[in-house]
């Protein structure tokens, strides 16, 4: 007996049947939806689904689909395993690794092959069947310790056997159940569990699959079938057979015999071309050899912990000057309705493009501008982080410049300051009502290293106490606080400014900071940044304030990051790569629950252009690029923000949530650690075909996930997935072609191209367990919505 059969399909079919063989199809053209049990598969082009010995299938495929279907004795897998019912788990249309790609190759090797030679199996198509049974073996065969997606009881094999053998005569159901010496109750049960059918319709699939090879394969009369294969009369057999197929079996022979012999034309005219292109497509593809990192967890979905999500809540919009232009105010707008963030952080109110105070007469101040920009930030919903500093506007391109910041002397001494300060209060509150106001927050900026505050005389302490109770003596219940030192800074300066701090008649409302990844000089009072390791900066820093204000005294107070980034260089490719996204979402769930907000630097590219920066893409620290493509960060941002309200458990590579509905939002993220490569040059120096040289692996990531304590029924689930291959700006720039200047039709082009992959789908659960398996490829992330 052979144990293969091949079999090509074309066209539109349909298929309702039990198989007693293991049966792998694959796509060559076109779609088919095939059902199992509860599971819907749909699949497309080139993709592979592997259907278990004896399950209950159904197949529709789509009009001018051409399909092959490899049938493999089960007796062959039991031999090669030697267990008694070896279980497959391929489906490519849910998973996707290099594995698939490694028997995808097998395949075109035996497409090639059929090419040459349509009918017979003969020494090389043999040898080809065997590598994939080894291969299917090898890495699509669940260990005794899997749990199988669908359950199967050793006791059906002896009933599957028996029908198997006596299907031709009169069996009942309590003929069956003796077999196996159980009550016929329980073997209903049991058979339904397994095939999703009753025991009557097990039996009459299996007489019809005998009958329909005897309508095809023989010249036997209808009845002579009907009654060979256990239908106790022809007219029962008709019935039967027209509720299946809709043909009547004499139909049924005409046209399957005239499909066949026309089959045969139509495959070596339609398709004979498909097949050959097969000849060579073997020769020409090397599989490439990639390593994959496992991972798996049980995850106890009755936990919940409620928890503030830090991440999207606030954006650092910049410059008040810049959000006067109205294509950047366009691209706020966006990021207002596509991350509906609550607050926008903006500085430089005094800065001199600002035209807020008069060169010559401090406290006159001119509002046009001040209102133009909170009526912008009012109108839109956003709440403004108002900081009070002197920086003046600069643009920093590279590491060695950060020598010196850009400063400028406004006030003449602290009466001035807060003289201006109560003015400037005045007239919001007359603009925008007190009520509004009061949920505004207000931030005072201290220039670390010259240890000033706006470059005024006095003692710190001071100076905080007269602008604290300005803003209060106007807006009385104003959330203020300061002061954007960042725990890079030399610590026992840190702590001892907390020290002091502590004396001062009034504690901040919240403690303000700024985390990149960098080191100052040993010296406290001069600025040498100094790279530091990307990994866990941002945690270090969270934890190292926390100590700072535990050691030095400090009131317990709510820690708000005001600028976070990986990087401060405006032209740093990473900036712009696809793994940036990965990084950031390990660093936001490493850090969840440490800090009250988290204010990513900086909304925009838009403002980071020069002359030296005329492309699309420039090495940017934004969330957006000048032109409104949204970048890496913005879809980190965007997929954070979407997780519920219940932490149920993170991990390096995973964070879990749920709401009170009992719906889930799951991020996995396959990050990578940066190399030597990457830390020895300048970062302006870092190029954007730097990525694949600058981490220290290139693994895929094959997770799952196993929640547990969920009910047992059809969840839909959504899936998102971000990546090099998917969604990055950067990398379909390269593919589209870098050297020539875009036109506008070829930035629409990018925009629609530039967005994550999307895939809807439906999963069972069963025994109170959800199943989720998914691969990832370097530097992806993906986000996965359950209800």
């Amino acid at each position: 007996m052979n144990n293969f059969e091949i079999k090509f399909y074309e066209d539109s079919i349909m298929i309702d049947t039990i198989q007693n063989e293991y049966l792998l199809l694959f796509i060559i053209h076109g779609s088919a939806t095939v059902t199992l049990t509860a599971e819907t598969n749909h699949l497309s082009e080139k993709d592979i689904l592997m259907i278990n010995w004896n399950r209950h299938f159904k197949m529709q495929t789509s009009p001018e689909t051409f399909m092959l279907i490899i049938s493999i004795r089960s007796e062959l897998f039991r031999e090669l395993t030697h267990k008694r019912l070896p279980y497959f788990q391929c489906c490519s249309s849910r998973h996707s690794s290099v594995k698939y790609e490694q028997l995808r190759y097998l395949i075109y090797d035996l497409l090639g092959e059929c090419a040459l030679n349509m009918k017979e199996i003969n020494a090389k198509k043999l040898s080809i069947l065997y590598k994939i049974c080894n291969h299917l073996i090898c890495s699509f065969m669940l260990s005794d310790k899997q749990p199988l997606a669908e359950t199967s009881d050793e006791r059906l094999d002896h009933v599957f056997s028996y029908i198997e053998e006596y299907f031709p005569e009169h069996i009942t159901l309590p003929d069956a159940a003796r077999q196996i010496h159980i009550a016929p109750t329980s073997l209903s049960r049991l058979l339904k569990k397994n095939t999703g059918i009753t025991f009557v319709q097990y039996i009459t699939n299996i007489r019809l699959r005998h009958a329909v090879s005897d309508l095809t394969g023989s010249q036997l009369s209808i009845s002579d079938i009907a009654l060979n294969n256990g239908f106790s009369t022809a007219s029962q057999f008709n019935k039967i057979f027209k509720q299946q197929f809709h043909l009547s079996p004499g139909e049924y022979r005409k046209k399957t015999t005239r499909h066949n012999s026309d089959q045969e034309m139509q495959i070596s005219r339609k398709s004979a071309d498909i097949l050959n292109e097969y000849r060579s497509k073997t020769r020409m593809v090397v599989v490439k050899e990639q390593k994959s990192r496992l991972q798996s967890a049980d995850i106890d979905c009755s936990k919940g912990k409620e928890f503030k999500n830090p991440c999207g809540s606030m954006i650092y919009l910049g410059f008040a000057s810049r959000i006067l232009s109205g294509t950047y105010q366009r691209q706020i707008q966006f990021l207002k309705h596509t991350l509906d963030f609550q607050y926008g952080c903006i500085n430089g109110l005094f800065s001199p493009e600002f035209s807020l105070l008069d060169s010559n007469q401090a406290t006159q101040l001119n509002f046009v501008n001040l209102d133009h920009v909170l009526d912008f930030l009012v109108e839109n919903g956003i709440r403004p982080m108002i900081v009070i500093d002197n920086q003046v506007l600069n643009i920093l391109k590279k590491l060695n410049e950060i020598h010196e910041m850009s400063t400028a002397h406004f006030f003449s001494d602290s009466r001035e300051f807060n003289h201006v300060i109560e003015k400037l209060l005045d007239h919001v509150v007359n603009r925008y009502g007190l009520k509004e106001v009061t949920n505004w927050k207000f931030v005072i900026w201290y220039f670390v290293y010259r240890q000033s505050l706006l470059g005024l005389s006095g003692e710190f302490n001071n100076l905080w106490d007269d602008f604290f109770e300005t803003v209060r003596s106007k807006v009385p219940n104003a959330s203020i606080g300061g002061v954007g030192y960042s725990p890079s800074v030399h610590r026992d300066t840190i702590i001892q400014f907390y020290r002091n701090w502590v004396n001062a008649r009034h504690t901040p409302d919240f403690i303000t900071m700024n985390s990149f990844p960098y080191r100052e000089a040993e010296e406290p009072t001069k600025m040498n940044a100094l790279r530091q390791n990307i990994d866990h900066f941002f945690s270090n820093d969270l934890s190292e304030m926390h100590s700072i204000l535990a050691e030095s005294g400090f009131p317990k107070r709510p820690i708000v990051v005001i600028e976070w980034n990986l990087s401060f260089v405006h032209r740093n490719f990473l900036n712009d790569m696809a793994s940036k996204a990965a990084i950031m979402i390990n660093q936001m769930v490493d850090t969840l629950g440490e800090a009250e907000d988290i204010c990513y630097w900086y909304a925009s590219d838009i403002f980071a252009g020069d002359m030296d920066a005329n492309r699309i893409l420039n090495g940017a620290c934004g969330l957006l690029s000048s032109d409104g493509f949204c970048k890496p960060p913005y879809y980190a941002l965007l997929f954070f923000k979407q997780l519920h309200n219940y932490l149920i458990e993170r991990n390096d590579h995973y964070i879990v949530t749920k709401d009170e509905l009992g719906h889930f939002a799951i991020l996995l993220f396959n990050n990578k650690t940066l190399n030597y490569e990457y830390y020895s040059k300048d970062e302006a120096a870092i190029g954007m075909d730097d990525e694949p040289n600058i981490f220290n692996d290139h693994d895929a990531l094959e997770i799952t996930l196993r929640l547990q304590g969920v009910s047992n029924k059809n969840y839909r689930i959504r899936k998102q997935l971000f990546g090099p291959a998917f969604g990055s700006i950067l990398d379909e720039w390269k593919r589209l072609g870098t050297d020539l200047e875009l036109t506008l039709d070829e930035i629409s082009y990018l925009k629609e191209k530039s967005i994550p992959h999307r895939k809807n789908e439906t999963l069972c659960a069963e025994n109170n367990t959800l199943i989720l398996q998914e691969v990832l490829q370097e530097h992806e992330i993906m986000l996965i919505q359950i209800d």
